[in-house]
């Protein structure tokens, strides 16, 4: 049961809708494959095990930091292995998004790290305070030093990192909030697995949220029977402020939209059926809203857009599965 202090916070969001994505991300290229591989959002019913998505070697939990949901490193290098959906072999072509968090005082400890793992070859992608780095098999090392401006010495710390990574069978981009840190012609490896490490000091915490593996990148959107669908357009659990990563797939709508000036569209909302009805109404609402506020703040006439909360009356998968449930958290784009 979620407290009388939340709902009220939950009902005073939906009423005060949140700030346009920051111009800061007009450059961010990055897209998220639209198929759902794996995704933990963190929300385990009674009975349910804790963290029973991950293999783990060492400690990690769920807590609550800063009025959400996270995981915990708890334990000097810890391992967690994301168990994908239906058990599928890792694709060809794939793409990793997370938020960290890193306490200050760790100094040169990285934080989280994200391994690719084929047999007895890897590859290690670092983020850090001063650079991001990744090495890959047969020695290969690629580093870039952060941007000062945004991650000095202080800024790394004690605040929501989010990082990208894109594999297109051997290619390998990594993206840190909005910049292009890494692009890898051939990093020399397949992956057959995902790894998550990190490693707990003292009482820091290393934290992470919103972990997701995807597939299937689209070059452009598609609207097939007047309809198109995106799992790319970003939400904290229980919020509807626009998480600035989903700039890239708005950006395209924004084109689209432009080129086709007679062009109307429905801006759907919807979720799964984590929540009350009621409440999965009033947050699919609120986030159709957000979308339609930041297409009209990027140009887009509001008498061109209507903005639908579904909430969860209309999923893709009825199954009360995880990979159903992250296939039923979505946008739609429809034709009117």
């Amino acid at each position: 049961m979620r407290s009388l202090s939340l709902l009220f916070l939950a009902f005073f969001s939906f009423t005060c809708f949140g700030q346009t994505i920051d111009k800061s991300y007009d450059k961010y290229d990055f897209v998220a494959g639209e198929k759902t591989l794996f995704e933990d959002n963190l929300t385990y019913k009674d009975g349910e095990k804790p963290l029973g998505k991950w293999g783990m070697e060492g400690k990690a939990s769920i807590i609550d930091f800063e009025g959400q949901k996270c995981i915990s490193i708890d334990e000097y290098y810890t391992k967690l292995t994301p168990v994908l959906f239906g058990a599928r072999k890792m694709p060809d072509s794939l793409t990793i998004e997370y938020d960290t968090w890193l306490d200050a005082g760790y100094d040169g400890n990285p934080g989280i790290e994200i391994l690719l793992l084929s047999d007895d070859s890897q590859v290690v992608i670092t983020p850090n305070k001063h650079a991001t780095s990744v090495n890959y098999p047969n020695d290969g090392h690629a580093t870039k030093d952060n941007p000062a401006e945004y991650f000095g010495e202080d800024k790394f710390y004690n605040r929501w990192v989010h990082v990208s990574i894109a594999q297109y069978k051997k290619h390998l981009s990594v993206y840190i909030d909005q910049y292009k840190m890494i692009d890898i012609a051939d990093c020399r490896l397949q992956p057959k697995s995902v790894m998550v490490t990190g490693n707990k000091s003292g009482k820091m915490n290393i934290l992470l949220k919103n972990f997701r593996i995807g597939t299937y990148v689209p070059k452009k959107i598609t609207f097939v029977g007047g309809k198109f669908i995106t799992h790319a357009i970003k939400f904290d659990v229980n919020k509807y402020e626009l998480k600035p990563e989903s700039i890239t797939v708005i950006r395209e709508i924004v084109t689209y939209l432009k080129a086709n000036p007679a062009e109307k569209l429905e801006i759907g909302g919807h979720t799964d059926t984590d929540g009350t009805p009621d409440y999965n109404m009033k947050l699919s609402q609120s986030r159709a809203d957000a979308v339609l506020n930041q297409l009209a703040a990027m140009g887009i006439g509001k008498n061109r857009l209507v903005a639908k909360g579904y909430g969860q009356t209309k999923p893709i998968d009825p199954k009360p599965t995880p990979e159903a449930k992250a296939t039923n958290r979505r946008v739609e784009f429809t034709k009117m």
